[in-house]
């Protein structure tokens, strides 16, 4: 029977991911938005973390992790923040090999998905926001 992985090792690897892609521009979990003094930075949240469970005679045979994180790209500039969606989207739509660096694991395929685009007026920052989910094999 295979197990899931424990989500600090996703959050470990989220993190790595994301600030070698678009460094040096900082990238935080999302539990602390109070970075809105910044002209441009990342957050990230862990959304999902799903297993598939088959049914049948052996219920101990599981799938594939799929975990879903959100990726915030906030930035005073709009050119920036489209610039840093499209630095995220080459690097990570498609991508398959190992994630999270050296201490990481393989990831199948990531998939990227532009849920939308905004801008705050309270805070002066264009906002991207998009999902993407790693297929990490069992």
């Amino acid at each position: 029977m295979t197990t899931q992985n424990n989500p600090y090792v996703y959050a470990e690897a989220i993190q790595y991911q994301l600030a070698n892609i678009v460094t040096p521009v900082p990238v935080y979990s999302n539990f602390n938005r109070n970075y809105a003094k910044q002209p441009q930075f990342l957050t990230w949240q862990l959304r999902n973390i799903h297993q598939d469970v088959y049914t049948g005679g052996i219920q101990s045979n599981k799938g594939i992790d799929t975990p879903i994180f959100q990726i915030s790209i906030f930035a005073q500039n709009k050119a920036d923040a489209f610039n840093l969606s499209n630095d995220i989207l080459q690097s990570l739509h498609g991508y398959s090999g190992q994630f999270g660096g050296p201490d990481g694991f393989f990831i199948a395929k990531a998939d990227v998905h532009w849920l939308y685009n905004s801008y705050d007026n309270e805070l002066g920052l264009n906002q991207i926001f998009l999902d993407c989910m790693i297929y990490v094999p069992a």
